[in-house]
């Protein structure tokens, strides 16, 4: 385990974790043996940047790539200005009480118009809630019955939530809705499952929902759930995937859906010059 420079900078650590995603892609020895010890089911060709950073973290003895985030916050870290990271403590402390008391309020649609802020702070204020377990869990747990709400733009954005705030037991209630009859609702429960972006994932995605997610991406009658289900399948390394993305490749007469399955094939594969990525508004 490698300690932390005197003076850490976060954006260090993100070059440090895109150089070490290159050399995997490359199939370069030493990046092969730092993504064994720290993710020892990941798969390095083809390895997502958010498992590349969750290595990065590891290495220096962190848990995930959002609690490194949370401890170069501290002043602590040796980080300047020390009056600067104290207002952003200030900062993450009233976001996660405003947000513990809509979720205990029960006010769904105000709680998720006020957890859209930016990541570094939806981070931080996180990182303070999970200190008080049961409040934590009384909040997931309004996010969990919001993907079961009335209303199709709730279901959604609790989904988004979860993304960030989901654990293991929050699962199921997205697995579920990725039968919901709304498409956005649907291909935002795969997004929250398999992108480790935000939030901590398992290392890999459970066999069943790779299935589901993969029969998305080829019989979904939505094109747009299409569409962000193969991403789906690149963001959660599902190499189960290749036949059924080469056959979208080969045969899909939408060209926006063929550039996302050539788009997923680069990533879980890491062969070839990297294609466009191709724009989310299909």
């Amino acid at each position: 385990m490698k300690a932390l420079p005197a003076r850490p900078n976060l954006e260090r650590l993100r070059r440090e974790a895109k150089a070490l995603q290159r050399a995997c892609l490359a199939g370069d020895a030493e990046a092969v043996r730092r993504i064994a010890l720290a993710l020892p089911a990941a798969q390095p060709r083809g390895l997502p940047l958010g498992k590349a950073q969750t290595a990065v973290a590891r290495g220096y003895g962190f848990a995930s790539w959002p609690a490194l985030r949370v401890a170069l916050a501290r002043p602590d870290a040796g980080e300047p200005p020390a009056v600067a990271k104290s207002a952003a403590d200030l900062d993450a402390e009233q976001l996660a009480g405003e947000w513990f008391a809509l979720s205990e309020a029960g006010d769904l649609n105000r709680l998720l118009r006020a957890i859209q802020v930016g990541k570094g702070r939806l981070e931080a204020a996180r990182a303070v809630m999970q200190r008080d377990r049961g409040r934590y869990l009384a909040f997931q747990q309004v996010l969990v019955g919001g993907v079961q709400a009335r209303h199709p733009k709730q279901r959604q954005l609790s989904a988004h939530a979860l993304d960030s705030f989901g654990e293991a037991w929050t699962r199921p209630a997205l697995i579920a809705a990725m039968d919901d009859p709304a498409p956005r609702v649907r291909w935002m429960a795969m997004h929250a499952l398999s992108c480790h972006a935000c939030g901590d994932k398992p290392e890999g995605l459970e066999a069943h929902v790779q299935g589901r997610i993969i029969a998305a991406a080829t019989k979904d009658p939505n094109r747009k759930v299409r569409f962000h289900a193969t991403h789906a399948l690149a963001a959660g390394a599902v190499r189960a995937a290749i036949p059924a993305l080469l056959e979208i490749r080969a045969h899909e007469t939408d060209t926006k859906l063929r550039d996302a399955a050539r788009y997923a094939l680069w990533r879980l594969t890491g062969g070839g010059p990297l294609p466009k990525r191709p724009a989310p508004g299909v």
